[in-house]
C-alpha cells in the first residue's frame, strides 16, 4: 500500500493530468459527484477515446461505441455494458501505469 501511496505521489509530480486525478479522487465526499450513467458517457466522448471517471461510473443508459474506462467504482451493469460494446474496463493504477503523461485521456467528473 505503501509503495503504491510512493508511485502515485510520483506520478503526480511528473504529469499535471494525474495531479489532478488524484486531486479530484481525494476531495471530501461533500464535493464528490454520486456517479456518472453510461449515457453521460456516450454522449460527452466518441468511439475507442480513453476516459478516466472520478467516481463510480453507473449502468443507466445505453453505450453506442467502445471506450476504455478507468475509475475507482463500477457497477455490475455499467461494467458488462462497457464490455458488451468492445470497450475496456480498466483499474486507474493500470491506466497510470500505461499511460503516465496522461496523453490523450479525458476527466470526467
Amino acid at each position: 500500500m505503501v509503495n503504491m501511496m510512493a508511485d502515485k505521489k510520483q506520478a503526480s509530480k511528473t504529469s499535471p493530468f494525474w495531479k489532478r486525478v488524484d486531486e479530484l479522487l481525494s476531495r471530501s465526499t461533500r464535493q464528490k459527484k454520486t456517479g456518472v450513467n453510461l449515457s453521460r458517457l456516450d454522449g460527452l466522448t466518441q468511439a475507442n477515446q480513453s476516459v478516466v471517471v472520478c467516481s463510480k461510473v453507473l449502468g443507466t443508459g445505453a453505450l453506442t461505441h467502445a471506450l476504455t474506462v478507468a475509475a475507482p467504482k463500477f457497477s455490475a451493469t455499467a461494467a458488462a455494458s462497457i464490455s458488451k460494446t468492445g470497450g475496456k474496463v480498466v483499474e486507474l493504477d493500470k491506466l497510470r501505469a500505461s499511460n503516465p503523461t496522461g496523453k490523450d485521456l479525458i476527466i470526467l467528473i
